[in-house]
């Protein structure tokens, strides 16, 4: 074996040596994972969505293909609190939902996992929901009256712009012969007429809210009255 030969050789032997180590390593850095078997997994839910209310969250998913799993796990205050469904499963989609509610008004995060009668386990599906409560409620206003032109035979009130949030305004009179009106402004319009109102009458009105979209609760704001002189 010539000079050039005995090199060529050193040079396998140095690159056999260092992949059978890089394995050797790879082999143990993956060991924990693998021993007793492979790790298996039910299906983690789909879809997850949800709606806030007051001082509660309503969660919804879907449970697609997995009939393995026999149980639903919410949690949420970081994993100090949860909420267990269990379920049977059909043999199409399931549709579920659950409300939880006396939930501290701040931003929860819920996780959602699934698992079977055997200890296996979802990856969790997580959600971030806002809730609502008193302190919301404090910062509403009632939408503002901008104008009230007198008439005889009706009373126009205008209204200023409403924020995205507002629902409508509730407004309530007697009228001329002392019977009681009611009156819806929903948020899109301006102006309501209010038919046999005289002068030194007042109405009562106040603003209700959605917080959100999908809120499960209204807010309302405390009553204001308006004299008109």
């Amino acid at each position: 074996m010539n000079a050039r030969s005995n090199l060529i050789y050193c040079a396998l032997a140095v690159a056999a040596t260092a992949t059978i180590f890089a394995c050797s390593k790879q082999d143990d850095t993956y060991k924990p994972f693998i021993e007793g078997g492979e790790i298996v997994y039910t299906a983690k839910v789909d879809s997850l969505d949800y709606a806030p209310g007051r001082n509660k969250a309503r969660l919804n998913w879907a449970l697609m293909t997995d009939q393995r799993v026999t149980k639903v796990k919410v949690y949420w205050n970081d994993k100090k609190d949860s909420a267990i469904l269990p379920i049977q499963r059909g043999p199409g989609i399931d549709y579920m939902n659950v409300t939880l509610n006396n939930l501290e008004e701040k931003t929860h995060s819920f996780s959602v996992v699934t698992a079977d009668n055997d200890g296996h386990r979802s990856m969790s599906v997580d959600v971030l929901v806002n809730v609502y409560g008193d302190i919301y409620q404090s910062t509403l206003f009632n939408r503002p009256v901008k104008s009230v032109t007198w008439r005889k035979d009706s009373t126009i009130v205008l209204w200023s712009g409403a924020n995205s949030q507002n629902l409508r305004v509730e407004l309530s009179y007697s009228d001329t012969l002392n019977v009681t009106r009611n009156f819806i402004l929903p948020r899109d319009s301006t102006r309501i007429a209010l038919p046999a109102f005289s002068k030194g009458r007042m109405f009562t009105y106040r603003t209700s809210y959605l917080p959100h979209k999908k809120s499960l609760d209204t807010f309302y704001t405390n009553p204001d009255t308006y004299l008109v002189p």
